[in-house]
């Protein structure tokens, strides 16, 4: 009998049936402070770290791990965590956005993140309170499927994080973006680009000879796009966003912020090719800037087969901007488009100077301000009422979904530049993508079994048609991922099934105890609306919104390059320390 169990447990094992390896806890105790961080001897400035490091290690773990995080905030101000990607689904309140899934750690005060990690992929963890993640509280996270390795068959990986760093802290910059003044908002803001946690020219991948790689990129800047490529090695496209595609050749990868891909690359087996180094190209680009000599800026690194080879550079190398589009690249599971939707909404993004007197972003001529009770709150305590857009105040530009409903979102972009959206909560099929200019007719639909991503680059004047199945009950915020934009307003709130997400949380023992004991002491109330009242009742929450002004907002037809230099030199207020803060912060 015993053999017998014995041979039952090795056919098992042999057919898949069985895993013996265990699901495990990775355990992080995190303090978050400011750190001091010598860019290879360029400059040094402030930024966001954890335990006294600066980058800060990814975090990496097996599909089926629980990840727990213990945060300290040592900072002077609230501080939160989001893993960018997952869906969270049954714990929303552990997404880390302030002020909608929580009131943030507050400054000496400590919480515990509790991430059951049910996708395999490449995410990432930054801070969404203010504008901590363009100061550097960022990180890459992976979650590893082993399956993988033989679907695409690779020997090897490696996590390659591309980030934007700038001179200034966020503060200044962000008293700089929100200027009603156009002389000081488009004074050219020039970044230097740090590559798997170097700064890019000191940048090394190494490689062996004949070998496969798996290359997990993850542009976890604050601003820019970056394109990957690397000289005379072909790439293959097979994951976007944590979701496996079939392999796609690609020259390059293009990554707005928040964005992440995996390529695989084989290393030149000839033993002549393979006696040099190349040049990897790390590119950025935004099209905020149309100045002459910084768009793009061109960062290269080496991939190194030996230390003391030679490194030969191609003539064209990187400089040619070859991607792929996300409708050209199909899911492996081939997952079929969602039928008609239930739900449509549409969301207008402009941006122009509001009666604050600042500069702002906005969906729908609501610029984003953050409610007094996070939404999370309202939607678990205000009874039927949950149901009602209203009660989770104007400002936050909420809209409520229907369980289980089929839901489009239209997004169009009036800006002259790029945004790259990002949904909490959920994957979205990218189901059309095209023009919104007069006298441009271009569209492009999806495939039967349409690419899904958590984030998609909309350029200027171009509009996106995403759709998704509101089967997550919580709230889930989807905005801009340029973190000044986000700040600046162009971001908006799904309250998704209330009424069972009530239900959910109450069957299983309530909120954790330290998220309500967060808000208390803040000062932040736990109940009612957006205002902390009963009912719909917000008092004079919404009688300070900013408004539009009329004719104010910026069109995408951009300003050339050159006319952005006249507004810089012939301007007559560039001092930047002299503007004052908006008075409305949206978070």
């Amino acid at each position: 009998m015993k053999i017998a169990r014995v041979l039952l447990m090795q056919l098992l094992l042999l057919a898949g049936l069985v895993d013996l390896a265990a699901a495990a806890t990775v355990e992080r105790e995190w303090t978050v402070e400011w750190v001091d961080y010598d860019m290879d001897g360029i400059f040094t400035r402030k930024a966001i770290g954890v335990n006294g490091q600066w980058p800060i290690a990814a975090v990496e773990a097996d599909l089926g791990d629980e990840l727990v995080i213990h945060v300290r905030n040592g900072l002077a101000e609230t501080t939160s965590l989001h893993f960018h990607g997952l869906f969270q689904n049954g714990t929303s309140y552990y997404d880390g956005a302030v002020m909608a899934t929580e009131c943030g750690v507050p400054p000496g005060g400590s919480f515990t993140y509790r991430v059951a990690l049910e996708q395999a992929g490449t995410y990432w963890i930054h801070s969404h309170s203010k504008s901590q993640t363009a100061d550097g509280l960022r990180l890459p996270l992976v979650v590893r499927d082993a399956k993988e390795e033989r679907i695409y068959a690779y020997d090897d990986e490696m996590v390659v994080s591309l980030q934007d760093w700038f001179r200034e802290p966020a503060t200044k910059l962000m008293r700089q973006f929100s200027s009603a003044d156009p002389h000081v908002r488009f004074r050219p803001v020039i970044p230097y680009a740090i590559v798997g946690g170097r700064c890019a020219t000191n940048a090394r991948l190494h490689f062996a000879r004949g070998k496969t790689y798996r290359i997990r990129l993850a542009n976890i800047g604050s601003s820019f796009d970056f394109h990957f490529s690397i000289d005379a090695h072909p790439l293959r496209i097979i994951e976007v966003d944590g979701i496996l595609v079939r392999a796609h050749a690609a020259r390059g990868v293009t990554l707005g912020a928040g964005q992440r891909a995996s390529v695989v690359v084989t290393a030149m087996s000839d033993a002549t090719e393979a006696s040099w180094n190349y040049v990897f190209h790390a590119d950025m680009y935004t099209e905020l800037l149309e100045m002459p000599r910084y768009n793009p800026l061109n960062f290269t690194g080496v991939i190194e087969y030996s230390a003391d080879a030679r490194t030969r550079r191609e003539r064209d190398g990187g400089a040619a901007w070859t991607t792929v589009a996300d409708q050209d690249l199909e899911p492996l599971d081939r997952q079929p488009l969602l039928p008609e939707p239930d739900t449509r909404v549409t969301l207008d993004a402009y941006s122009g100077v509001f009666s604050d007197s600042s500069f702002r972003h906005s969906f729908n001529n609501v610029s984003y301000v953050a409610p007094a009770v996070p939404a999370v709150l309202t939607a678990l305590t205000a009874g039927e009422l949950a149901g009602d857009s209203a009660v989770y105040g104007h400002q936050s530009n909420t809209h409520v979904l229907r369980h289980l409903d089929v839901v489009d979102v239209t997004v169009n972009n009036h800006d002259y530049y790029a945004h790259p959206f990002h949904l909490h909560g959920h994957a979205f099929q990218i189901v059309e993508t095209g023009s919104i200019r007069r006298g441009v007719v271009r569209a492009k639909q999806a495939l039967d079994s349409p690419v899904r991503r958590d984030t998609v680059v909309v350029r200027g004047g171009d509009y996106a048609v995403l759709r998704f199945r509101a089967d997550n009950p919580g709230v889930w915020l989807l905005h801009c991922h340029i973190d000044f934009h986000v700040m600046l307003g162009l971001q908006m709130t799904f309250v998704e099934a209330p009424d069972v997400l009530q239900r959910r949380v109450a069957k299983h023992g309530g909120l954790p105890p330290m998220l309500r004991e967060n808000c208390v002491a803040q000062g932040i109330k736990t109940a009612g609306n957006a205002a902390g009242r009963a009912g719909l009742d917000l008092g004079a929450l919404n009688a300070t919104e900013p408004t539009p002004n009329a004719d104010q907002f910026e069109s995408y037809d951009p300003p050339s390059g050159w006319e952005l230099l006249s507004y810089i030199v012939h301007g007559n207020n560039n001092n930047v320390d002299a503007i004052a803060t908006p008075t409305h912060s949206p978070i």
